[in-house]
């Protein structure tokens, strides 16, 4: 990609409003260059001034200019003073503006970056599961978090700082111009044959450079979380120096690439350097050559004056160009995010609303139990089909699950249990039927009563907090009700375990839930789920950690629910179904037998051997 179309693709993030107020931020710079102008312009004056008070011979255009101003008489020494002075004011103040528009551009676009991330994590949390996983975990967070400063400060603010900075080459260029047109062209042609050829030869490099950092970050991102995963695994094998090793290459690349980029941000600095002793030189020869001592004077101190102010300005747009490059390559994961999202753009109510109205609904249900939730569950001819998949994962489906009774979705492995529940989570979206709760779509039905819906997995996501973090997963801190916790852990077998521990629900249990064993963490995901008082509850093998006597508990805590909750159960372990209303047996995504589990037996010869085998 690119210097132009990474410009363009990150200002596609902001609103047109942002883009006026930069618009608006540069103009204002563009303004305050102008004093660079009439300052150079003062210094020019000042050195025929006191070139003429050696010589006697005062440049024509100097002594127009005083008559023009009525400084004609006054004396040579306290006027070129007094010029100094003024320019030299002008510098300071023009300096001083700059760095305060500066810094209120780069917090505006700081502001601008957090409403980016925000709004892109908005937008893709409102996807269904199979579009956030086109992407790895790491790649996502990067893409939300340092692909996002890329995006703005690195290419946007880049960006405004090479059409400020052109902006006062410019004007200086055209104020150089009135003094002498030949030594403007050379000033322009000098200088830009330096910057395209540091362009040539840095550009490319800095776009390699920054698609490396993105690359080298995930992967050692990737790598510390796998360790961290399969801690038990790696140990009992003996990989974890291997591991060791694959961090230790990882970071080492990191630090090359850091190292190349810190050496690339100085070449153009030394470039121009030498650059501007050897124009100053071949300008002074040829000045000095062909011109009075008088007017030599006053070209070559005028053209050093406004190169001194040129030259920061061109290895700041240098700097810049190439900071873009390198910002370009590590915000590749946030503009192919961004341009994903925008390609599969949704409207209506699959969209995440965070606002006033959704707070009010989480905290009704919690307090009245989402009463007027209609939990009845119609599935109507369902089928969908995975990418590149040769078959359905699920097909035609039909099924009504009525207010207050529990439904047991069961068969082999892969015949599409966890997909079906997917489907009716909204996570999924079917490719034929339709899928509604309430008479709404499940994504509405959500939106309508957060909370009234909830979903045990098998594999319980914990975060690195507390007992009472995890239950109350995502909620402000004042809608933590601590008896509704104690209420939802004593229903999941819990709450015996956590009045032994010294800091109750502030009991911390690692990242992954890794002090918790394997039971707590599922009785632990149950308590999360109880915790909203809902209406419909989804069980994916949600027990199967469980010992006989704890599974046992929790399932007449559950079975104690129906009649006013709905019940949704995916399990192997058959013993924990045989009492539900309905089983729905599953083979090849196929809705094979519906029924009581008896019926379903007499219907599905396998699921009758797996239960024989069981002794049921």
């Amino acid at each position: 990609m690119n210097l132009r179309q990474s410009v363009k693709s990150a200002l596609a993030l902001i609103s047109r409003r942002d883009r006026r107020i930069l618009v608006l931020l540069i103009g204002i710079q563009a303004g305050v260059s102008l004093l660079d102008l009439v300052a150079i312009a003062l210094l020019g004056i000042v050195v025929a001034l006191s070139t003429s008070a050696v010589t006697g011979d005062t440049p024509t255009f100097v002594l127009t200019l005083l008559e023009r101003v009525g400084l004609e008489n006054t004396e040579p020494l306290t006027l070129s003073l007094f010029l100094a002075l003024s320019a030299a004011s002008l510098l300071v103040t023009k300096s001083i503006i700059s760095f305060f528009l500066t810094r209120i551009t780069l917090r505006f676009l700081a502001n601008r970056q957090a409403m980016v991330s925000g709004k892109l994590a908005a937008d893709l949390l409102s996807r269904p599961l199979l579009f956030i996983e086109r992407r790895s975990s790491q790649e996502t967070a990067y893409a939300l978090t340092s692909g996002v400063n890329a995006t703005i400060l690195g290419v946007l603010g880049n960006a405004v700082m090479i059409v400020s900075e052109l902006t006062l080459v410019v004007i200086l260029v055209v104020g150089l111009a009135a003094v002498d047109v030949l030594v403007t062209l050379f000033t322009i042609l000098f200088f830009v044959l330096i910057g395209f050829l540091l362009h040539k030869i840095l550009a490319n490099w800095a776009g390699t450079l920054g698609a490396q950092v993105s690359q080298v970050e995930v992967a050692s991102f990737a790598s510390v979380q796998e360790v961290v995963r399969t801690y038990r695994e790696v140990s009992v094998v003996g990989r974890r120096s291997m591991y060791v090793d694959r961090f230790r290459g990882l970071r080492w690349q990191a630090a090359l690439v850091q190292a190349d980029l810190q050496i690339m941000s100085q070449v153009s600095k030394y470039a121009f350097e030498v650059a501007l002793v050897f124009g100053g030189g071949l300008l002074a020869i040829s000045q000095l050559l062909t011109r009075d001592a008088a007017a030599a004077l006053s070209v070559i101190v005028v053209f050093l004056a406004a190169a001194s102010r040129m030259m920061p300005s061109l290895l700041r747009m240098q700097s810049s160009s190439l900071n873009i490059r390198t910002s370009a390559g590590v915000a590749e994961l946030t503009l192919s995010l961004a341009k994903d999202l925008e390609e599969e753009r949704i409207e209506g109510p699959k969209r995440i609303i965070l606002d006033s109205e959704t707070r009010q609904r989480v905290e009704s249900g919690l307090r009245d139990g989402h009463s007027g939730f209609v939990a009845e569950v119609r599935l109507e001819n369902v089928g969908l089909s995975y990418p590149n998949a040769s078959t359905p994962a699920v097909s035609k489906i039909t099924l009504n699950i009525n207010l207050g009774t529990s439904l047991a979705l069961v068969g082999s492995t892969g015949a599409g249990k966890s997909t079906l529940a997917d489907l009716i989570l909204g996570v999924l979206e079917p490719d034929t039927g339709t899928v509604t709760i309430g008479g709404d779509e499940p994504s509405l039905a959500i939106a309508r009563s957060p909370g009234a819906i909830t979903y045990v997995p098998q594999d319980i996501a914990l975060v690195n907090g507390t007992i009472r973090d995890n239950v109350a997963l995502g909620l402000p801190a004042d809608l933590v009700l601590d008896h509704l916790i104690w209420e939802a852990l004593e229903r999941a077998q819990l709450a015996a375990f956590l009045t032994m521990q010294r800091d109750g629900l502030d009991t911390v249990i690692g990242e992954h839930g890794m002090r918790l064993s394997g039971g707590q963490r599922q009785r632990l995901g149950l308590a999360r789920a109880f915790y909203t008082r809902p209406k419909l509850i989804i069980l994916d093998e949600a027990t199967s950690a469980l010992d006989a006597e704890t599974e046992q508990a929790v399932s007449q805590a559950l079975e104690a629910l129906e009649g006013d909750v709905t019940l949704i159960i995916i399990a192997h372990r058959l013993a924990t179904i045989m009492h539900c209303d309905q089983v729905a047996y599953l083979d090849q995504g196929c809705l094979a037998a519906l029924g009581t589990f008896d019926e379903v037996r007499g219907m599905a010869p396998d699921f009758d051997r797996h239960a024989q085998l069981l002794g049921l």
